[in-house]
């Protein structure tokens, strides 16, 4: 039912006892709920405000925060949190990169959301910045993994559930979640599969089915801020993967009739499903926040990743599908020998559907090093599948000289 509680909270709160009282309160509450109804819940996470030009000066404080939000998160039973930078104006965030980069390595619950395009523009010098810090981090390693921990959001709302492409707004104590909702389309999806459901039904039936586990979950949020005090943000119905051999976009897609996986109509499949969350979202009356879309995570996905054993994917490919899908390129493996400028490219690509579609995006890469095309990552983690390494175009392509935000007229 619900697959992540992302708890939103100021820096003001970090080491103020009265909002842990709090925390602690609303995590006791959380789990005395969710037990009485059965449902499960695989993560509780931590996510902070994004860190501005205004911060850069004090940036020195910075490790002593961090050290206090994972304290904070220890205390709590908290897996992991996420640290914001806004890096969508100007080039005045060179010392809050440098020392993410250090923490990156020494917090290893701390995921990062590097901001590069907002509402309004894009910030082209960050696109660059962003790809030189995902290949630094990335040699840091012998198999690239520390990138599952960062993404370049683009244009992503606020306290939105699903990391790395979170970020807190405001000054009160807030939660959203992030749902489990493929199995309830999985589930549907076999009766297309052996012919005995058309399209058109499968849509009515998961809108049906949808509608009422968004009420049932919202209802559940309300009556959650109602008894701890804390501010309930919304929900996020996005279809999302887990690597566990059942829960799977990509299997999913091919019930409906793109198969094998990545072939054409794959696109418009997603477009109907799409469809069929953003409409149930509106008719259940759903508080929503974040992407509420398809999420195709190659690396987080069995049948994504059996895909992309057989070279059906690429880059071009999983970036027109986000054109109706609302999530981006999350978790691919590309070359450690990847160019800053390309992987500034495929950001800028992204970035320009976010803004000019209105819609969230996010773009999570990770170059593994040594690694080239058609080779096999080597992780080792129960939340990840191993894929061939996908191809990045070499080219000439080099917009360094533009380091100005663009904004579209």
């Amino acid at each position: 039912m619900i697959r992540a509680i992302t708890l939103g909270l100021p820096y003001s709160a970090i080491s103020d006892g009265h909002s842990e009282s709090r925390l602690h309160h609303f995590r006791t509450l959380v789990i005395d709920k969710l037990q009485s109804r059965r449902w499960p819940l695989r993560t509780l996470r931590l996510t902070l405000p994004p860190l501005n030009d205004r911060d850069e000066d004090e940036i020195y404080t910075l490790p002593a925060r961090i050290n206090s939000i994972n304290a904070l998160a220890e205390r709590l039973d908290i897996r992991w949190f996420c640290l914001p930078l806004d890096l969508t104006h100007g080039d005045n965030y060179r010392g809050r990169l440098d020392a993410a980069f250090a923490l990156l390595f020494r917090q290893p619950r701390m995921f990062l959301n590097l901001m590069v395009a907002d509402e309004q523009g894009i910030n082209i010098r960050a696109s660059h910045d962003v790809a030189r810090f995902m290949l630094q981090v990335a040699h840091r390693s012998n198999n690239g993994f520390d990138n599952f921990r960062l993404g370049a959001s683009l244009r992503c709302p606020a306290n939105a559930p699903f990391f790395p492409f979170s970020r807190h707004e405001g000054e009160t104590l807030k939660f959203s979640f992030a749902l489990e909702t493929t199995d309830i389309a999985l589930e549907l999806s076999e009766q297309v599969r052996e012919g005995n459901m058309l399209l058109a039904d499968f849509a009515d039936q998961f809108i049906l089915r949808l509608c009422a586990r968004l009420r049932e979950i919202d209802a559940f949020g309300h009556e959650l801020a109602s008894d701890s005090g804390l501010e309930y943000a919304g929900l996020d119905a996005s279809l999302a993967p887990f690597p566990d051999g059942s829960i799977s976009v990509g299997r999913l897609v091919e019930n409906l009739g793109a198969r094998p996986g990545g072939v054409q109509g794959s696109l418009f499949i997603t477009s109907i499903l799409t469809n069929a969350i953003k409409s149930a979202v509106a008719i259940s009356g759903a508080r929503a926040t974040g992407f509420n879309g398809v999420m195709f995570s190659v690396l987080e996905d069995d049948a994504l990743a059996s895909t992309n054993n057989r070279r059906a994917l690429s880059i071009d490919t999983l970036n027109a599908w986000s054109t109706v899908c609302g999530c981006g390129l999350d978790m691919l493996p590309v070359p450690g020998s990847t160019l800053p400028e390309d992987i500034a490219a495929i950001i800028l690509d992204t970035a320009a559907l976010a803004v000019r579609l209105t819609k969230p995006l996010g773009v999570r890469l990770l170059p593994i090093p040594g690694g080239e095309v058609n080779e096999f990552t080597r992780f080792n983690y129960d939340f990840l599948c191993n894929s061939r390494i996908m191809n990045v175009a070499k080219s000439d392509v080099d917009f360094s000289a533009d380091n100005e935000r663009w904004t579209y007229r």
